[in-house]
């Protein structure tokens, strides 16, 4: 969607506020769908819960490649964000799918698809759009289509016994120390994440001055290392070391580079403190997600990652306007609050729990 915002904004006239609503609208969809996609996974199998939400999505896509105005395209929207909310079931099936001490390599080469998917579609987007505002996400309905085919005939349904337990029995089990710990862990590292990567391009533009090629390369640098990380790090130094000081290891990684921010004077400092943002954020995510496998029953495991996946959510609305407005501050401090978030999911790591927990 992002390299297609000038041209919505040119075909439907859409304000500055627009613009930005159509990028948080399907995060706050995403966050209040997330809970309810994963407690259903739970009992009604998770194969079953991801083609129902790979089908909102490809509606989604439909309904913008034919929008007729700019409602319409908040509408396929929602539709859209809904869908992405099922991202806990989508994690939860993998939980269920592996082995425990394989767990942190496929979450790793989950976070690493992920991660070259954010880089690979908005570079096609970009390239599309020069035959029209329809045909990316004409193309992006397509590639749905082919998902839920793959869905449909290669994905087991592996689940055994579905759950039965209530709502209150899952935000019981979330609220155990060692679950919520993991919990608020993550939200905080997302929130870093975010926090700088939505507002990347500002920090470059005011402090550094590049150009917008600049900020493009350097955002694939930044994907290529994260990815190698996940593909080639985060596996073996987890089978070592354990998937906890693993993250441990991320978040003060992280916490370095995010304090560096403010005293980057040349690109090739940046580079280097962007290769240790890329190589922590790569070591903290998949280990985090795994922990946090091992920590729930089985029957809850859907639930806390739609849980999981909604605070995420969340962070993906608050980061990018709280760096917006450290930017406007002073660019210099963008680092701060992120090193701070780092920081404290750090300290929270280092806390034993109480004893059973």
């Amino acid at each position: 969607m992002i390299p297609l915002l000038p041209a919505i904004v040119q075909q439907y006239g859409a304000s500055d506020v627009m613009v930005g609503a159509l990028l948080s609208v399907p995060a706050f969809c995403a966050m209040l769908a997330a809970p309810v996609w994963g407690k259903l996974s739970d009992r009604l199998g998770r194969k079953n819960i991801i083609l129902i939400a790979q089908l909102l999505t490809l509606a989604g896509y439909l309904l913008q490649a034919t929008a007729p105005s700019l409602l319409w395209i908040f509408i396929s929207r929602i539709i859209s964000g809904c869908g992405g909310g099922a991202l806990g079931a989508v994690q939860s099936y993998i939980a269920d799918v592996t082995r425990e001490e394989q767990r942190d390599l496929a979450y790793s080469l989950y976070g690493a698809v992920f991660g070259l998917s954010f880089i690979v579609g908005p570079a096609t987007a970009g390239f599309l759009i020069h035959r029209g505002l329809a045909l990316p996400f004409l193309i992006a309905a397509g590639i749905e289509v082919v998902t839920i085919l793959m869905t449909v005939f290669l994905l087991p349904a592996r689940m055994g016994r579905r759950s039965r337990t209530t709502v209150a029995e899952s935000l019981k089990a979330a609220n155990v120390p060692a679950v919520r710990r993991v919990l608020i862990r993550q939200f905080l590292a997302i929130f870093a994440i975010v926090c700088f990567l939505a507002n990347f391009a500002l920090y470059l533009h005011h402090v550094l001055h590049s150009p917008v090629q600049q900020v493009g390369w350097l955002l694939a640098m930044a994907g290529i290392v994260g990815g190698a990380a996940l593909i080639f790090l985060v596996s073996p130094l987890a089978a070592r070391f354990g998937n906890r000081r693993v993250a441990q290891i991320g978040l003060f990684l992280s916490f370095l580079a995010y304090g560096l921010l403010s005293f980057v004077n040349e690109l090739k400092l940046f580079c280097v403190v962007l290769a240790a943002w890329a190589i922590g954020s790569s070591l903290v995510e998949p280990t985090l997600t795994a922990l946090l496998s091992v920590r729930v029953k089985r029957a809850e495991r859907g639930a806390i990652m739609g849980i999981s996946d909604s605070l995420n959510s969340v962070a993906m609305i608050l980061g990018p306007a709280t760096g917006s407005a450290i930017i406007g501050a002073n660019p210099r401090l963008l680092g701060v609050l992120p090193a701070f978030a780092a920081l404290v999911a750090f300290v929270l790591g280092r806390i034993p729990l109480p004893e059973g927990r």
